[in-house]
């Protein structure tokens, strides 16, 4: 899906996270030579016209020098405008950084990145909260990550980041984390096929990585912990830069809202939700007393 991007969406804000995404975008845009657009959708009861467009075209100035560059201003709510936008434009990727952390939490806060990487049908990028007022390093060519929760979320992910691993010569690294063992207990075998050992891990990805044709290199991290906790360990060892995650996998559903899922938020890298297109699951082996357990 990467591969084919023929656009860049970039929604802002303006905020601290979104400058410090600027050179990212402009990394994406060079390396994919595609259109860019810079959006922004404002409420007009709380800013005027000229000052909300005064805003815009002053932010990410460097961005006319592309050929393909425009800056859209749109009055109204952002989820739904961002959605609007999109939606006619479904060859491209949307770059959609956190909102400044400020204030405290808001128990009945919707997030707007959870709600665009549910609905679209395009791959949201988006960052870790660690990355909020930090500018990133725009070498993401070389190392590609892809996550991989469980079995059940398909392989339709990975073969994506697969492909544009090959077609940008990258390292293609397959990352999963193994829970605790007081995790690792009889429910949660029952809601997932997900391995319950480091090497029974090792095997499933070996397994993954033999059926990508078009990656060039494959290279396996597997860690045991919680997840929140030892993925960035795993994404810095592999020297990753960017992530690629499932739809199911990127969001957390509370019993009031939804948000992006803590296992990302302190992942120093930029991360892309890719939208369930397509079914590719491969059986996990666990270990000889849980088949004969399931048996």
């Amino acid at each position: 899906m990467l591969q084919h991007t023929r656009h860049i969406i970039f929604a802002t804000n303006f905020s601290d996270a979104c400058h410090a995404a600027i050179p990212a975008v402009a990394r994406w845009v060079d390396l994919l030579q595609c259109k860019l657009s810079l959006l922004h959708v404002y409420d007009a009861d709380r800013i005027l016209y000229r000052d909300a467009n005064a805003l815009l075209q002053s932010f990410f100035a460097e961005a006319d020098n592309y050929p393909q560059c425009q800056r859209v201003l749109m009055s109204g709510d952002p989820a739904e405008g961002i959605s609007e936008f999109c939606q006619r434009h479904r060859d491209a990727l949307l770059v959609l950084p956190p909102s400044d952390q400020t204030g405290l939490p808001r128990p009945w806060h919707r997030s707007l990145r959870a709600r665009m990487i549910q609905t679209l049908p395009i791959p949201v990028w988006t960052l870790g909260r660690t990355m909020v007022g930090s500018a990133l390093a725009a070498n993401s060519d070389r190392h590609l990550g892809v996550w991989l929760s469980s079995p059940e979320e398909g392989l339709a992910h990975v073969r994506q980041a697969a492909q544009y691993a090959a077609q940008t010569g990258s390292t293609l690294h397959l990352l999963h984390v193994v829970p605790d063992v007081n995790e690792g207990s009889l429910t949660h075998t029952l809601r997932t096929q997900a391995p319950l050992g480091e090497e029974y891990a090792e095997e499933w990805l070996t397994q993954v990585a033999a059926s990508l044709d078009s990656a060039q290199r494959v290279e396996i991290h597997v860690g045991q912990g919680k997840a929140r906790r030892v993925l960035p360990r795993l994404i810095r060892s592999s020297g990753a830069e960017l992530l690629m995650i499932s739809q199911n996998s990127a969001i957390e559903r509370g019993l009031f809202r939804s948000e992006v899922s803590s296992t990302f938020r302190e992942c120093c890298s930029g991360i892309v939700s890719v939208p369930v297109t397509a079914h590719g699951n491969l059986t996990v082996s666990r270990s000889p007393a849980v088949l004969e357990e399931v048996a």
